[in-house]
C-alpha cells in the first residue's frame, strides 16, 4: 500500500465523517432568527470579501443566489472546523493576496470588473498557479454549499425527495433544471 496513498483516503474519511456535524452546526445556525450570524473563523473584512466572491460566482438570478443560502457561513464554518492548519492558513494568505491585489477596493469595483477579477484569479488557479490554489478551495466549498442547501437544492435544481423507479433514459427539455443529487463526491 502507498503511504499518501492511504493517507489521502484517511482524510477523505475524516472529512465525509465531520462533514454531518458542520451541517448540522450550518443548519441550526440557518434556523435560528433571533442570533445573528457572525463569522467564527475569518476575520470581518476576509468575511466580507468571501461573500463578495460567492456572490459573484453564484449571483441571485431566478433562483436564489450564494448568499441568500447563506454559503458564506457554510465556508466559514467548515474551514473552521474540517481543514488543517495548513489549508486554513492557504486561504487566509490568498485572501489577504486578493485584498492587496485588487488594491481593498474589491468591494467597490463594478460588477464587470468584479467579474473579470475573479475570472482572472479562477483562470491562474485551474493552471495550477500556488499563490491562487486557495480560489480553487473557495469554489468548490461554494459549489457544495450551495447545491446541498435547501435553496440550492429546492429552487435551483428539481428536487425530488423520493425517487420512484430507476429510469434509464429520462428526455430533457432545453431550458428545464437538472435533477439534484445528494452525493458529495466533488473532490
Amino acid at each position: 500500500m502507498n503511504r499518501r496513498y492511504f493517507f489521502k483516503e484517511t482524510g477523505f474519511i475524516i472529512l465525509y465523517s465531520s462533514l454531518p456535524v458542520v451541517l448540522a452546526e450550518f443548519a441550526s445556525s440557518c434556523n435560528n432568527k433571533n442570533k445573528t450570524n457572525q463569522p467564527v473563523f475569518f476575520s470581518n473584512d476576509e468575511f466580507q470579501l468571501i461573500e463578495e466572491i460567492t456572490d459573484n460566482l453564484l449571483p441571485r438570478t431566478a433562483t436564489p443566489g450564494a448568499l441568500d443560502a447563506q454559503t458564506p457561513y457554510f465556508i466559514d464554518l467548515l474551514v473552521k472546523n474540517c481543514m488543517n492548519e495548513h489549508d486554513q492558513s492557504l486561504i487566509k494568505k490568498g485572501l489577504q493576496q486578493f485584498n492587496e491585489q485588487t488594491k481593498g477596493k474589491f468591494k467597490s469595483f463594478s460588477k464587470e470588473d468584479k467579474l473579470n477579477e475573479i475570472k482572472k484569479t479562477d483562470e491562474a488557479a485551474f493552471k495550477d498557479d500556488p499563490d491562487k490554489a486557495w480560489f480553487r478551495i473557495i469554489k468548490k466549498l461554494s459549489l457544495i454549499g450551495y447545491f446541498t442547501s435547501q435553496e440550492g437544492m429546492t429552487k435551483a435544481l428539481t428536487y425530488v425527495k423520493v425517487p420512484g423507479e430507476y429510469k434509464a433514459c429520462i428526455p430533457y427539455k432545453n431550458g428545464e433544471k437538472a435533477l439534484a443529487k445528494t452525493f458529495l463526491m466533488y473532490w
